[in-house]
């Protein structure tokens, strides 16, 4: 079962920062997950929510910023009341730049604006990151990428003009019929919510080939759960923690 650096080791740092990667892969979890939004500029940048309010010291939406004025923000301002971190909001090019040979990277397109999906293919292309090789299967691959979305229209948008790119669909309950959903449109991953996911799901997204993930694992007991179910990987905010559960669990 892969260990998915949740926004990196985002219990540790602050989530979708430099900071957070650095951390992750240095602990030596090289599967990492990240969220992307739109400045007003039109440049992809990691960050979780709409708004800059909750992770950073400034207030208002993301699409209303330009690049310069995003970097103008502390990303680790709200993080810990003990200690001051200060990091800058991280573009996705940076990222790949930064990561690119050292990580396979989960792109969560959280943007709405359909302008964000080219421009994404855009910098695979120029980060020598889209292969014209055709996959059977999720490709975990590193270097290499996958994009993952709860938003159904940006990820089949994504999958028509990137086909040869990893797709995952995010989903809030494990569901028979998003499994359908993924064969048809060709998503080689899902990725439900951890507490909604039961045998008969997993055998059946397994008997489609599909990469059986699994979001919100925050306890010991669900990491049990999903080391029971053999899932094939789990996003965590504590990737090392998580890895000692897992230790435990084989004694």
């Amino acid at each position: 079962m892969k260990i998915i650096a949740h926004r990196g080791a985002s219990a540790l740092r602050p989530e979708n920062t430099m900071a957070s990667f650095d951390l992750a892969i240095e602990s030596g979890f090289n599967l990492i997950e990240l969220d992307v939004h739109l400045t007003s500029d039109n440049i992809p940048i990691v960050m979780h929510d709409e708004t800059v309010d909750r992770t950073t010291n400034g207030t208002g939406n993301i699409s209303s910023f330009s690049l310069k004025d995003i970097k103008k923000l502390n990303a680790g301002y709200n993080f810990d009341s003990q200690i001051m971190y200060t990091e800058n909001v991280p573009t996705l090019s940076e990222i790949i730049t930064r990561y690119n040979n050292s990580s396979h990277i989960f792109i969560e397109i959280k943007s709405r604006d359909k302008s964000i999906i080219p421009i994404i293919k855009d910098l695979l292309i120029k980060n020598n990151l889209y292969s014209d090789k055709k996959h059977e299967t999720l490709f975990l691959g590193i270097p290499g990428v996958s994009i993952i979305s709860f938003d159904i229209n940006q990820l089949i948008l994504s999958k028509s003009i990137s086909p040869n790119i990893n797709h995952g669909y995010l989903v809030k309950m494990a569901n028979e019929n998003d499994i359908e959903t993924c064969k048809k449109y060709g998503f080689m991953g899902i990725f439900p919510y951890i507490k909604t996911i039961n045998s008969k799901f997993v055998d059946l997204a397994r008997s489609n080939k599909l990469f059986i993930g699994a979001w919100g694992v925050m306890s010991e007991n669900e990491v049990i759960h999903a080391k029971q179910l053999a899932l094939s990987g789990i996003t965590v905010d504590n990737p090392s923690e998580v890895k000692n559960q897992l230790k435990r669990l084989e004694k």
